[in-house]
């Protein structure tokens, strides 16, 4: 791939330049230590972290979700479903998980075409969608990649309502649309469907979590209440039917099509009880939705994060679980891995608890291979945050560059800061990240801190350097070494 081998060529120039004694010193041992980044593996079920924020693993290592949606019927996975190549899907398991991603959300049936319905008539469930689902949850399981699970494709089971088994005229349990939520008929179907997932599933591991229902919010026209209801209902009868069964309960979240919901939806939401963490789909303005520019969707994104952590009362993990070009596909590549690239980074910077889950919108549609490095860049810069103990706040509005061209986006819990600045190249006086200052204000408390700048797009060391925090504030320069790059990364530690 053209950005691995450009990954390459850097770590090389730079190892060429120390041997030929033209780095200077201070960053030998930066240099050395790319090769010592390694991705972490993870063992049982997923958590929330003791602090909230973000998740840890049973073994109690950080854990985030860097990851992407995927579909049955998608080239990634179709060829295990048609049985035609099984191998090359396990192929693309290992290839996600070599670039990082520790989470796909799937969607347990597929409703554009009947063939990947999970049953038909309700009640009775396919048995390629079975066998599917049993071979796909071992490979996951072979290969350390979790799962976000929601039982229903509401989008084509809306779509194709007609031909859909759960409709009445077909002989299925809801008179309408407007049934879903809310008839007793309907919501029993609901449950049926559950037994037979967690009976048969409910055992992994690597089932991260449970999304209750694909953007909730809307298609049956429920009101807050009648959502609230549901979740209420739902929630409990999985966790009990898991606990009945298997002794112990995965984690449990519902998505909403609303990327930053209010009222009583929003306290639905991020504050519902009953749910783990929170999440929405970050299709927030034309900078996401219809990207004219790779660079607005960044702070777009930044904010439906921040705005979001402003509404949850008790630190639990927030992250964006569907979000893309969805009014215009990308067509140039270049222009998508640039416009991913800065939606993913100013995920992560903003406090969320991973990388953001681009819904494709490409051809073919899967989450292209430049894609993917994108997150293996990522990948390598979080593998060195302690995420277990990590409890950040949004604090962007406390970071100034002394120039109107850069973009900035952080947070920080006192004593560890991620801070991610873009180049606005948008704007014509831009010039270059390299030399300007930056002053962070009430970001850290004082003391001795190691400050890394982080190369971002192969996740790579640039380098380290002693800084201290006085009275709240740190002032410091972008080095030259980050040459013309758009953005760059950084991370403050506190020194023992």
């Amino acid at each position: 791939m053209l950005l691995a081998r450009r990954q390459v060529w850097r770590v090389g120039t730079l190892i060429v330049m120390l041997l030929s004694g033209l780095l200077p010193q201070s960053l030998e041992k930066t240099v050395i230590a790319q090769s010592e980044i390694r991705l972490p593996p993870y063992q049982g079920y997923i958590s929330v972290a003791p602090k909230g924020h973000y998740f840890v693993d049973e073994a109690g290592q950080g854990f985030i979700v860097i990851g992407q949606n995927d579909g049955v019927p998608w080239d990634g996975l179709v060829t295990l479903l048609n049985n035609v190549a099984p191998q090359a899907t396990e192929h693309y398991i290992q290839d996600l998980r070599a670039h990082g991603i520790t989470v796909s959300r799937i969607m347990i049936e597929y409703s554009q075409e009947p063939h990947t319905y999970l049953e038909n008539p309700v009640g009775t469930f396919s048995p390629s969608m079975v066998a599917f689902w049993d071979s796909f949850i071992a490979l996951a399981e072979k290969h350390g990649l979790y799962l976000l699970l929601t039982p229903y494709d509401t989008f084509w089971q809306a779509k194709n309502w007609g031909r859909y088994p759960y409709n009445a005229q077909l002989g299925g349990p809801c008179e309408s649309m407007r049934s879903w939520l809310r008839d007793e008929a309907c919501i029993e179907a609901h449950r049926a469907r559950w037994r037979f997932i967690i009976d048969r599933w409910g055992g992994s591991p690597n089932i991260f979590a449970w999304d209750l229902m694909n953007e909730i919010d809307i298609w049956w026209g429920a009101t807050p209440q009648e959502i609230e209801a549901y979740v209420d209902s739902m929630a409990a009868f999985v966790r009990q039917y898991e606990l009945e069964r298997w002794g112990r309960a995965h984690l449990i979240t519902v998505s909403s099509a609303a990327p930053v919901p209010e009222g009583r939806l929003g306290r639905i939401i991020y504050q519902h009880p009953a749910l783990d963490f929170a999440n929405t789909h970050l299709y927030l303005g034309n900078a996401i939705k219809n990207p004219q520019d790779p660079i607005g969707a960044g702070p777009t994104m930044a904010g439906g994060v921040a705005l979001s952590l402003e509404k949850i009362t008790d630190n639990r993990p927030y992250f964006d679980s569907e979000s893309g070009p969805i009014d215009h596909w990308i067509v140039d590549v270049q222009f998508d891995q640039e416009y991913h690239h800065n939606m993913s980074w100013a995920h992560l910077a903003a406090g969320g608890a991973g990388s953001g889950m681009r819904w494709p919108y490409t051809a073919p549609h899967w989450i292209l291979p430049e894609l993917r490095d994108n997150l293996l860049g990522l990948a390598r810069f979080a593998s060195t945050i302690d995420w277990a103990h990590f409890a950040s706040r949004n604090v962007s509005r406390q970071i100034k560059p002394d120039v109107r061209w850069i973009i900035p986006v952080g947070c920080s819990d006192g004593a560890t800061a991620i801070v991610w600045l873009l180049l606005d190249t948008r704007q014509q006086q831009a010039g270059s990240l390299a030399g300007t200052g930056l002053v962070l204000e009430d970001v850290l408390r004082d003391g001795r801190y190691t400050l890394e700048f982080w190369e971002t797009y192969g996740g790579n060391i640039l380098s380290s350097t002693a800084v201290i925090v006085e009275g709240g504030r740190l002032q410091l320069t972008i080095p030259d070494l980050v040459g013309s790059a758009k953005d760059v990364a950084l991370i403050l530690r506190a020194e023992p």
